[in-house]
């Protein structure tokens, strides 16, 4: 029978998801059947490489209700991942001896309202990589997020989705300086095709460094910018503090959309702290995120909020100004842990815009009128394999 270790679900310093709990494990020759069918699922022919390989298969589902009331009206759906994105992931390394291993990642989002898997024309929409490791750190190549993305997601104690998740911040129908660059195609505010990555071994001591160059080619990133991004932090105990800044080339305007920002993470007893701030510059629009959240753990429960400033500044593309477009965000959660690999939730969030700002909870009706504020709540489920 195959090995399953019990992992509890955690996020390193390179913020890469640690997968949850007991994973379906492949490893020949004691799972030979399994991996040999794995590998004609993948479209790959099982080779002699499989011999000193482990594959492990996990994921997760997560179904809910949510309801969200603005200007137009109220919209009540269900809706996949609040709590949880739910993926399906294939992952593997294999030890290659004096301390180098090669290793995949591939993980695609899955849509458990109507069980499609991946989004657009990629499967492996959340990440496929590969990686070399060893003494030196980590060279991995393929479709990632960003460092700058790993870094100021750590702040949100929402894990960026769900009706209070940051992604509200970064949406292109009300950014400016987002809507600005990338218009209503795919950014690189969380991901990147064609990226090369550089990770610092993590023995210097709590410091560590990530660097990351992307030139995107097909899959649901569009195909006309070069990116660069950096990461810097510490990481020692309780704390994780670093700093990060990033620029996109966009090729129709050869100008830049430039991203920096510092985010702090403590973590002591039950407690998790955090606090964030980023900008956002493209053209002569500007937009500044501050965050800060909350994450209490009582018993089998954990007690969620966070609280987000979009602070916008410059003129829009039609010379009109953008100062005073500002908005306040409020999430408000609980989670109750069934077990290691099921919970219940509930989230809370109320969007609060000035001047004509048009952030709002997401899954609500279009049409809302600028400068009205949104509030939504959702319950649901959420299970790990």
């Amino acid at each position: 029978m195959c090995d399953g270790r019990s992992r509890k679900q955690r996020t390193t310093s390179r913020g890469d998801t640690v997968r949850p709990l007991s994973p379906i494990r492949f490893s020949l020759p004691a799972c030979r059947p399994q991996a040999a069918l794995l590998a004609l699922t993948l479209g790959a022919a099982p080779g002699a490489a499989w011999a000193q390989s482990a594959v492990q298969l996990w994921g997760g589902v997560d179904l809910g209700v949510r309801h969200v009331g603005n200007d137009a009206g109220s919209q009540t759906r269900m809706q996949s991942g609040n709590n949880y994105t739910s993926r399906l992931a294939v992952t593997g390394s294999e030890d290659l001896g004096g301390g180098l291993k090669a290793s995949f990642w591939l993980e695609g989002t899955v849509n458990a309202t109507g069980g499609a898997f991946g989004t657009g024309a990629s499967i492996w929409d959340r990440r496929s990589t590969l990686s070399l490791s060893g003494p030196f750190g980590e060279l991995r190549l393929g479709r990632d997020y960003t460092p700058l993305f790993r870094a100021f997601a750590a702040t949100d104690v929402f894990g960026y989705v769900g009706a209070a998740g940051m992604g509200t911040l970064y949406n292109a129908t009300a950014s400016t300086p987002v809507a600005r660059a990338f218009g209503s195609g795919a950014t690189t505010v969380a991901r990147a095709n064609g990226a090369v990555q550089y990770y610092t071994p993590r023995s210097l001591g709590g410091f560590y460094l990530n660097a990351m160059l992307a030139h995107a080619s097909g899959g649901p990133e569009a195909a006309d910018f070069h990116f660069r991004g950096v990461r810097a932090g510490y990481a020692a105990g309780p704390l994780d503090v670093s700093a990060h800044a990033g620029s996109t080339r966009i090729e129709a305007t050869g100008k830049h959309f430039k991203v920096y920002g510092l985010a702090g993470v403590y973590t002591g007893g039950q407690a998790k702290l955090t606090l964030g701030a980023v900008r956002m510059d493209y053209l002569n629009a500007r937009q500044t995120n501050y965050t800060l959240g909350v994450d209490w753990r009582v018993g089998a429960g954990q007690v969620r909020a966070a609280y987000h400033y979009v602070d916008q500044s410059g003129f829009a593309a039609d010379g009109s100004s953008t100062r005073g477009n500002d908005a306040h965000v409020l999430g408000l959660g609980y989670v109750h842990n069934l077990s290691k690999r099921t919970a219940l939730y509930g989230t809370a969030a109320f969007v609060h815009n000035q001047g004509k700002a048009r952030f709002a909870v997401p899954g609500g009706l279009a049409g809302a009128a600028a400068g009205t504020g949104s509030r939504g709540f959702e319950v649901g489920v959420r299970h790990m394999f």
